[in-house]
């Protein structure tokens, strides 16, 4: 329970955290934002703190990238590895998670997995991560395989994109913070030292080998290749526009209070929603729209901290794509979304909870206690109704249609939620396969993916994504429109 002297405390400890995430890279945080939307598993409901600028300038880069080296080429992609270091902090500090988007090297997209292998930082001395971020170049994204070729010989590059550094929290921390994690974006724009093939010269001779294929238009590898790459765009130009007129970012917020000292805490989750009628009602996912039900840590608290959901606090905004969702100062901005505080969308339909028990230890206290969680599954969803016009719903297959062994499907969603200050969707093909009555892709959700739509390549919705990487068949998800 949450008493008055300790909410006095909190305040102490909430300058001590800010200033140990600050020396991150930069003596003040320029900005601090609500939690942001569906993170995965470990870190659901994490806060985004914008680290300072100087001048105009971005914030310095904390992570030292030194260098690029070489892990595999075939006709498909080129491998690569990037060896980082991060910069002494003044204050103990644990990175769980890294997560990119947008990446490129030498203006060429790569896509760099997340890592995920938690370490310490020092006060003291840079601190290498303990293995190299895994990077690669799909050589049917480019429209040209030159780039790639000059990429070979350059002894420097440069890396741009955006860089997300996921920091550990205690409990105590958690609720100074009013959040279970922090996430500090960071942008990179980084010169690394490049010698791809230093001292092997076999190997040089290879990559040179399958380059010079690719680039000869009359070649099986560069055949197959442009095809995959017409098919792509075809993909884009097709898909795309309609896939993101229908699209809907999410953000619902909510607070847990104490009913003695009414002293409360606010969460929040963002998530992705489509829209699938003319009138203007949206799919999405229950988890998106009732965040509490699903999230242990809150359920601990309501169930064996004696506190409380304050309902009147729940409020859910969706933003179409391209709107501005964020205020100057990072804020929601709610002036431009439809809400339910607005009487602009409404919860319409959820199927009935379906509530699991649940074995619960605090990471921090090691107190254990028994808990009820909505369950994982097919009751998963939620429709909505939007007020206005001109909307632009998604089609469904026909009812009988059956998503095969291995199918590649579009996942259309808006990445890493509240973010993003103006409504961005990304479509990512991902491959899917069949997991009892649920479906299961070969992808873990981002923040703010929730909820959103999978489609194949007619543009109809065969799936809708909920959590981890589970998502649920369009059969299933349909019967809850009338």
């Amino acid at each position: 329970m949450l008493s008055p002297q300790y909410n006095l405390a909190r305040l102490s400890l909430h300058t001590l955290i800010i200033a140990m995430l600050c020396a991150l890279s930069a003596p003040i945080l320029a900005q601090q934002t609500e939690p942001t939307g569906q993170m995965p598993e470990a870190i659901r409901g994490a806060k985004i703190y914008q680290l300072p600028t100087k001048g105009g300038q971005p914030a310095p880069n904390p992570g030292v990238y030194k260098s690029l080296s070489f892990r595999d080429i075939n006709f498909d992609r080129l491998l690569l590895s990037i060896a980082v270091s991060i910069k002494p902090v003044d204050r103990a500090a644990t990175v769980e998670r890294m997560y990119f988007q947008d990446v490129r090297v030498n203006g060429i997209p790569v896509h760099i997995e997340t890592f995920d292998q938690e370490f310490k930082l020092s006060n003291k001395e840079p601190v290498d991560l303990p293995g190299p971020l895994q990077c690669t170049i799909i050589f049917s994204d480019l429209d040209s395989m030159q780039p790639v070729r000059d990429l070979v010989d350059k002894d420097k590059i440069i890396i741009t994109g955006q860089s997300f550094i996921e920091v550990k929290l205690n409990s105590l921390e958690k609720l100074a913070l009013r959040a279970k994690q922090v996430v500090i974006p960071v942008s990179l724009n980084e010169q690394v030292p490049l010698n791809l093939f230093q001292g092997n010269p076999l190997l040089h001779m290879t990559a040179d080998t399958i380059l010079d294929t690719l680039a000869n238009p009359s070649s099986a590898a560069a055949v197959s290749m442009a095809k995959e790459h017409l098919a792509k765009l075809h993909l884009d130009e097709a898909l795309g526009g309609k896939a993101k007129a229908s699209l809907y970012l999410l953000y619902t917020e909510y607070r847990v209070r104490d009913p003695k000292s009414k002293a409360s805490e606010q969460f929040s989750q963002a998530g992705t929603g489509f829209l699938v009628s003319g009138d203007g009602k949206l799919l999405t996912s229950k988890r998106v729209i009732a965040p509490w039900k699903f999230d242990p840590q809150v359920d601990f608290l309501i169930e064996h901290q004696h506190l409380e959901l304050d309902m009147n606090s729940v409020k859910t905004y969706a933003w179409p794509a391209g709107a501005l969702v964020t205020t100057a100062d990072g804020q929601p901005n709610v002036q431009t979304a439809l809400s339910t505080e607005k009487q602009t969308l409404k919860v319409l339909q959820v199927p009935p909870d379906e509530m699991i028990q649940q074995d619960y230890q605090d990471p921090d206290s090691g107190e254990k206690a028994t808990i009820h969680l909505h369950a994982e599954g097919l009751s998963d969803l939620a429709l909505l109704q939007l007020t206005g016009t001109g909307f632009q719903p998604l089609a469904f297959p026909d009812a009988a249609a059956s998503v095969a062994a291995e199918t590649k499907l579009v996942l259309c969603s808006y990445p890493l939620g509240m973010s993003q200050p103006q409504s961005a969707p990304r479509l990512l093909g991902v491959q899917v396969t069949g997991q009892g009555s649920t479906l299961k892709m070969l992808h873990k959700t981002d923040p703010g993916e929730s909820g959103a739509p999978l489609i194949d390549a007619n543009g109809k919705v065969v799936a809708l994504a909920t959590s981890a990487d589970q998502c649920i068949p369009s059969q299933a998800a349909r019967k809850l429109i009338p």
